[in-house]
């Protein structure tokens, strides 16, 4: 399962470098961008850029282990295959995360950027279950509205900020 959300920027995207804003976020910064995100911390080890996330979607607490799989200043592809939901907060189930971003030229001074989320289960029994307590549909629908928005927001003002052009 998969869901996109996308934002239109007043920006140009050759200013934007969404792997320098991934990498240079700060753990407040993270948990401002939803009444959900709790907790973050980032780390690079032998070159590569790991995240985790701790948020509550719906019903779930969910602890991410995301690794950035590709980037370029335009696109990241992150992916946690060693999620941690907690069903209800009691019944634990790994799940597979990815986590996308993208940003794609509309004009000379203005972008989108789409942000990409969704959840790989195991098994059909737990979809059902995640789905049945709305992480599968509803709340994680309404989280990358929220998170996604304040993401967009948040490049736009740091990309226009001329330290970083």
């Amino acid at each position: 399962m998969r869901m996109t959300k996308k934002f239109k920027l007043q920006i140009a995207a050759k200013n934007v470098d969404l792997y320098k804003w991934v990498t240079e976020m700060t753990p407040a910064e993270y948990e401002s961008f939803s009444k959900a995100h709790k907790a973050m911390g980032s780390y690079f080890e032998d070159g590569e850029f790991y995240m985790v996330n701790v948020e509550n979607m719906g019903n779930e607490m969910i602890v991410q282990h995301y690794q950035l799989k590709e980037h370029t200043k335009d696109h990241l592809r992150f992916y946690s295959d060693k999620t941690e939901a907690y069903i209800w907060r009691w019944i634990p189930a790994i799940v597979g995360v990815p986590w996308e971003m993208k940003i794609t030229p509309v004009d000379n001074n203005s972008c989108e950027f789409s942000c990409t989320i969704g959840a790989d289960f195991p098994s059909r029994l737990l979809a059902f279950a995640a789905w049945i307590n709305g992480f599968g549909g509803f709340f994680m629908r309404k989280h990358l509205a929220d998170e996604g928005g304040k993401f967009a927001k948040d490049i736009e003002k740091k990309f226009n900020n001329v330290r970083y052009v």
